[in-house]
């Protein structure tokens, strides 16, 4: 019995839920039911009245475009309710599903312009990019350049670096040997001005002795002519 109770329980929630899903996929909503509509481009304005006869007040004048949603349909008119909230008649004939193609090409129209206005902005910024890129390839150009002439300025350097070394060594080693040279010098002026003098003094001696020597046989010959005199005298 239990088991039976639960299957018709069971059975009846099923009913239930296929019912609920009935309603819910098959019925049409009051959301469903209301339609969009356009008022179409066959006429310059259309008169929206407050009934279905010509002698109605018109309450609104509806410009082609104009959406509306559709409320019912009676003797080739339709009750529509506007945006705003305002309800009124219109002749059917002035309605379409589909927005008019006035409408539609303003609208692309627009569309074209604002791809239009857009590719020459891309464009612009694409001029831009190419001359930023120009200008940047120039500049990495020159870099490049100045790049080169420091590495050849740094290797002349660095030449310039080891040959000033090598002839500092070579100008350190000359003044090394130009030392020595003075000193070398030096020793040889002393050993010159030392001789110099021993032979001044050696010129001095020999000319005190060739003097003496003179005196000598000058007064000796001297005498001697005396003598002769004298015994030339004594004849």
């Amino acid at each position: 019995m239990a088991i039976q109770k639960q299957t018709r329980l069971t059975a009846g929630v099923i009913r239930l839920l296929g019912l609920t899903m009935f309603f819910t996929v098959w019925l049409p909503s009051s959301d469903a039911q209301a339609t969009t509509l356009y008022v179409s481009d066959t006429t310059l304005e259309a008169n929206l009245r407050t009934g279905t006869r010509m002698e109605h007040r018109i309450i609104g004048m509806l410009r082609p475009g104009t959406r509306v949603t559709l409320v019912r349909e009676q003797d080739g008119w339709a009750e529509v309710t506007l945006e705003d909230g305002r309800t009124g008649w219109i002749l059917s004939r002035y309605l379409s599903e589909r927005p008019p193609w006035r409408m539609t090409a303003e609208k692309l129209q627009a569309e074209n312009d604002e791809l239009k206005a857009r590719l020459r902005q891309i464009q612009s910024e694409h001029g831009k990019l190419v001359r930023e890129n120009n200008a940047l390839k120039k500049q990495m150009d020159t870099e490049q350049r100045e790049l080169q002439t420091v590495r050849q300025d740094y290797d002349e350097l660095k030449n310039s670096a080891s040959n000033y070394l090598n002839l500092k060594m070579a100008y350190e080693n000359l003044q090394a040997e130009a030392r020595q040279s003075k000193a070398k010098l030096v020793e040889v002026q002393k050993a010159y001005d030392k001789l110099k003098m021993s032979s001044n003094i050696r010129w001095f001696l020999s000319g005190a002795g060739v003097l003496l020597l003179g005196w000598i046989v000058g007064s000796y010959m001297a005498r001697m002519r005396r003598r002769r005199s004298g015994d030339y005298y004594k004849l």
